[in-house]
């Protein structure tokens, strides 16, 4: 069962590499990379308005990161920054209506590999796997919530947001 295990937390983490490789060869005609794409994609996926912090923790990156590439899409006039009413310390990421359309785009793209590289996937089958993705990421909460006053092992501290598998 460990190699079991370790074959599908491999998998999971090179099929999520290769996936992200292939929207990424589409947008390349749009001029966007992997590190642009994704928070449009994101901004345009999560309820406005999104949080910085909050577009950081879906993408997974550093907010120092994230704020390189938030400049680069604000002086393509796709995004604005804002500052957040109830909390003046953070800021507001909204799309611009360039952005917008841009950003749509980037769905249209995402969905079509989408379609491509699951056209072979019958529904159930990919209701199951969905239904073991949700396990997963359940247990990922579980092992966080129990392990939040862990030190020792870095478990539960700012910027440790999974343990390791």
């Amino acid at each position: 069962m460990p190699l079991l295990r370790r074959k599908f937390g491999h998998r999971l983490a090179r099929l999520a590499t290769l996936w992200r490789r292939e929207i990424d060869h589409d947008l390349r005609q749009f001029n966007l990379t992997d590190a642009t794409w994704r928070p449009l994609y994101y901004l345009r996926s999560l309820p406005p308005p999104v949080r910085q912090t909050d577009l950081a923790r879906a993408l997974s990156v550093e907010a120092p990161s994230l704020v390189r590439v938030l400049d680069v899409l604000e002086k393509q006039n796709f995004v604005s920054r804002d500052v957040d009413p109830e909390d003046r310390r953070s800021k507001l990421i909204g799309l611009t209506e360039a952005g917008a359309k841009v950003a749509n785009q980037v769905l249209h793209t995402a969905d079509s590999v989408g379609e491509r590289l699951l056209a072979g996937v019958s529904e159930s089958a990919l209701n199951e796997c969905l239904s073991v993705f949700d396990q997963v990421r359940s247990g990922l909460q579980e092992d966080r919530e129990r392990n939040a006053g862990e030190s020792d092992t870095g478990r539960g501290q700012p910027g440790s947001r999974f343990p390791v598998l």
